[in-house]
């Protein structure tokens, strides 16, 4: 094995004993990348600490520059920025480190913290950068390898912040759904599956219509729906079709129908229960 190989595998030999599971985790970016330089491998590693790496991202030839890590706090639990960048260098890298830099940035539309970090391998030096931030209870995490002498552009400017869920539709990633399925209730949601126990682990609201209903109700952007009709998100089965458990709530809705949710917005301790109305039928279906 080349000798920088081995120095990359090093650095993140706590990742080479995980399981590799199918990806659960809606990447908040898209790759655009019309030279084609770069290439896109989501995919899903449960790390500990709760950590989950979510995608890799790879020149055509050559090991990995950028991976991605997705972590979800705990509620009622406060994690800093730097606790967290130091949480995910703490697991991923083995090395020792030096010439330690911090700094506050904007990326994908979030304002969060950058690590610049460098680790020694072999009497080689490999630049590192971390960037971090928070949407809510989800952390990102973006660690970069920059291999010595390398010439080629950062990956990292190849990404841009993921378009939300069309209004109304509910975001299907991972689920792979044969029939249009769009809910039935003024509302997008992003639903994420517990690759362990293939049950919904969190289900967030994307978007609400302007002078909906549900925009009436209070219900925000951002805000984790924690309950469905006085039931647990946690315990519906990780998948969405018409004739799932949770597809019957969501989907093929008579107008006028209720749905109680409970939920939770950022910057809050205490949930609170609103309820959406139906305000269109199956008929008017989105193809996802």
């Amino acid at each position: 094995m080349p000798p920088l190989r081995l120095s990359l595998c090093i650095i993140f030999l706590a990742l080479l004993h995980t399981s590799l599971n199918a990806q659960t985790t809606l990447l908040p970016f898209t790759l655009e990348d019309p030279q084609g330089i770069w290439r896109l491998a989501p995919s899903e590693r449960e790390l500990n600490q709760g950590i989950r790496l979510v995608a890799r991202i790879a020149p055509q030839i050559g090991p990995v520059r950028l991976l991605v890590f997705n972590y979800t706090a705990p509620l009622g639990v406060p994690l800093t920025l730097e606790e967290f960048a130091d949480l995910i260098r703490g697991q991923i890298i083995v090395l020792p480190i030096s010439q330690l830099t911090l700094k506050t940035e904007n990326h994908l539309d979030h304002d969060g913290l950058t690590q610049n970090f460098e680790c020694v391998s072999e009497g080689a030096k490999i630049r590192c950068s971390l960037f971090v931030y928070a949407d809510d209870r989800d952390y990102w995490a973006f660690l970069e390898v920059t291999p010595p002498n390398s010439t080629t552009a950062s990956p990292f400017q190849a990404l841009k912040k993921a378009k939300p869920a069309p209004a109304g539709a509910v975001a299907l990633q991972p689920f792979r759904v044969h029939e249009d399925a769009i809910t039935s209730f003024p509302i997008s949601l992003r639903v994420a599956r517990n690759p362990n126990s293939d049950s919904v682990s969190h289900l967030v609201v994307t978007e609400v219509p302007p002078n909906s209903s549900t925009e009436l109700a209070g219900v925000k952007e951002g805000d984790e729906i924690l309950s469905l009709d006085s039931r647990a998100i946690t315990t519906f089965k990780g998948s969405i079709s018409r004739q799932s458990e949770l597809g019957k709530l969501l989907i093929d809705r008579r107008p006028g129908a209720t749905l109680e949710i409970e939920i939770i917005s950022r910057g809050e301790t205490q949930p609170r229960r609103v309820t959406l109305v139906a305000g269109q039928t199956s008929n008017f279906l989105r193809r996802w």
